[in-house]
């Protein structure tokens, strides 16, 4: 590159280091914004994954009516599986269907068959 700057006077040689003498400057108020984040503030980067709540069993008192569509009848098999032969009336969570409220509480017992 001595070769092009050769054929340029000296005004066009003083211009070219005037552009380069600043230096560079690096933006760092993102940065310094994440980095003195209070807790709590900080984005997560990564997402937990929720606990699924399908194939709960739970009180058919305890569902909300607008949830009601996303649980079945449990029988009286399924409430005694999981220790909650009362004398009330269960449901349980169906599989993949959304719901408002995250219900807690025992999970059906499958039993697996071997062929």
């Amino acid at each position: 590159m001595k070769h092009i700057l050769n054929d340029l006077s000296n005004e066009e040689k003083n211009s070219i280091r005037e552009q380069h003498t600043g230096g560079m400057t690096v933006m760092t108020e993102s940065f310094s914004k994440l980095l003195n984040a209070k807790l709590g503030d900080a984005k997560p980067l990564v997402s937990e994954a929720e606990e699924d709540d399908a194939d709960v069993v739970v009180n058919v008192d305890d569902v909300s009516s607008e949830d009601m569509k996303c649980f079945r009848d449990a029988s009286t098999e399924e409430a005694k599986a999981v220790g909650l032969n009362h004398g009330g009336k269960y449901k349980v969570k169906k599989r993949g269907c959304m719901t408002k409220t995250k219900y807690k509480g025992p999970k059906t017992k499958y039993r697996s068959t071997n062929w």
